[in-house]
């Protein structure tokens, strides 16, 4: 049983910490360090103080999520291994994916300086998928074998099967995302315009973000009577919201975005756990883990269509969404729930404590 000092600039309430943190909790002693601060900088301002006299606790540090910035500090007790949870690359998303900096701007040097350095400095790194660690190790030259997948899963103290959709006899479709670019939520508006006529089945789109004004404008303008937005909910009502859905859309629908198609969304993970029929978009990350009709719908990334066409079919067969129900669970337990996940990141802790 080893010390782990687990250090994260975001909130430590993100999914991807909590699951983390519950997964070590179950073979280690934890140490969280984090701060509830609102800005990111204020955040670094209270962990990085209290990183800096752990030494004598910590067998190992992990730097969580945007823990980037962090490893340099961690760096400085040289013979403490660092595992870097990589879930997100700065310079993937604040230059590739975002485009809100040019690959040459002062911005986007320093991003892809501070993930190049980190990637090199820890001894091991987690990634979400298989197809971003491949990503990541190119893109940063950075050995592959330095690279431990991890999947996001769920935290399992609030998503857990509950039963079967709604029971009304309407078909229940369910979204919700905090709308960036490469969610695609506008695709799914246009997939409901081409089931406005399919009685009985009808969209919720829960949650707030940048690109809501442009779907919501998207349901306006076609007049869409099945499709319904509403306000993000707290996460503790999260899972009564997915409980309720006959069908759970997981996406990413979004095309023409490289990022969208190497990760598996951190929503799909809790539909699994909830034992919901999930569709899902057809990007490299989703192809790895599922197989189209079997545990999951795998639809055209940018396709409305394709995506229509796999709810009208799910919609018209309880069988197949009881089937895609119980077999995407099964998959969930097998892979991505707590206990499964407990196998590679002991792979991490050991490979980074024996590199020491």
């Amino acid at each position: 049983m080893a010390t782990v000092v687990f250090a994260c600039s975001a909130s430590r309430e993100y999914m991807r910490n909590r699951v983390l943190v519950r997964v070590l909790r179950r073979g280690h002693r934890v140490e969280v360090l984090g701060s509830t601060a609102r800005t990111y900088p204020r955040r670094l301002g209270v962990v990085v103080p209290r990183l800096l006299t752990t030494w004598t606790r910590a067998d190992v540090y992990l730097a969580g999520f945007l823990g980037q910035p962090l490893v340099p500090f961690m760096r400085a007790r040289r013979e403490r291994p660092i595992i870097l949870d990589a879930f997100v690359s700065v310079y993937d998303t604040l230059v590739l994916d975002r485009s809100e900096h040019s690959p040459r701007s002062p911005v986007g040097r320093l991003a892809r300086w501070l993930d190049a350095l980190s990637l090199r400095w820890a001894d091991r790194v987690l990634t979400d998928t298989a197809a971003a660690a491949d990503f990541m190790a190119a893109e940063f030259g950075v050995a592959r074998s330095k690279f431990v997948p991890v999947p996001v899963g769920a935290d399992e103290s609030l998503f857990t099967p509950r039963g079967p959709g709604n029971g009304k006899g309407n078909i229940d479709v369910l979204y919700y995302s905090t709308y960036l670019p490469l969610h695609g939520a506008t695709v799914v508006v246009e997939a409901a315009r081409l089931l406005r006529e399919r009685e009985g089945v009808r969209f919720t789109l829960v949650g707030e973000g940048p690109e809501r004004p442009r779907a919501e404008a998207l349901a306006r303008k076609h007049k869409l009577e099945n499709c319904v937005f509403v306000d993000a909910v707290p996460l503790r009502e999260l899972p009564e919201q997915i409980a309720a859905c006959d069908i759970f859309l997981g996406g990413h629908f979004s095309t023409g975005n490289a990022k969208a198609r190497r990760v598996v969304p951190g929503k799909v993970y809790q539909g699994l756990a909830m034992a919901r029929p999930v569709v899902l978009g057809d990007g490299e990350a989703n192809r790895q883990c599922f197989r189209h009709a079997e545990n999951a719908m795998m639809v055209t990334m940018g396709d409305p269509e394709s995506l229509a066409q796999a709810i009208e079919e799910m919609a018209e067969s309880p069988e197949l969404r009881q089937r895609l129900a119980n077999e995407g669970y099964e998959l969930y337990r097998q892979s991505f729930s707590e206990e499964a996940l407990t196998e590679p990141l002991e792979t991490a802790i050991s490979q980074a404590m024996a590199a020491r």
